[in-house]
């Protein structure tokens, strides 16, 4: 993969000598680099997750496979920016989520887009190089995933998200 350091650090980052570790990302368009927290990011998903599959884990459209409907190019993707994945993460929640959230925070950082659920949405359901994720113009979909994560009480998602999503919140209590 092509470097976009060039020897002069991160672009925009303010980081001269440095090259990107794998997690790191350089900053977006606005002073204020603020990442999205892992508690909207999991909501974000299972937004995503209830339109693609309707929670379904064994749910496959063409190539796309799993919760998220996760096209084999997207692995392809995350394991050539250097993170272990396989085909088969496709098909758990927990392997899906780790695709999404690696996915979408590669090309946020790299289009330097701000970091909103919309914007996730976009580059998910349109590719990272569409108009609807590049511009910031609404989708139909970025729109219902976004009133979707403004719903508190979870009831649009399935009781096995639900319950993953509560699980995964036990486990990172215990952290």
């Amino acid at each position: 993969m092509r470097s976009n350091t060039r020897g002069r650090g991160l672009r925009g980052a303010g980081i001269v000598g440095k090259t990107a570790l794998k997690g790191e990302s350089p900053s977006t368009k606005s002073s204020k680099s603020t990442k999205m927290p892992e508690s909207q990011l999991l909501i974000l998903f299972l937004a995503i997750v209830q339109m693609e599959s309707a929670g379904n884990l064994n749910a496959r459209n063409g190539s796309a496979v799993g919760p998220a409907q996760i096209q084999p190019a997207v692995v392809k993707d995350v394991q050539a920016w250097g993170h272990k994945a396989s085909l088969s993460d496709r098909s758990t929640l927990d392997g899906s989520f780790r695709l999404f959230v690696l996915y979408t925070d590669r090309w946020v950082a790299r289009h330097r887009l701000p970091d909103t659920p919309q914007t996730r949405a976009n580059i998910w359901r349109h590719g990272p190089n569409s108009s609807y994720a590049l511009k910031g113009e609404p989708s139909k979909y970025a729109l219902k995933v976004q009133s979707m994560v403004d719903d508190p009480d979870l009831s649009w998602a399935h009781p096995n998200s639900r319950k993953w999503l509560n699980d995964r919140r036990k486990h990172n209590l215990r952290r």
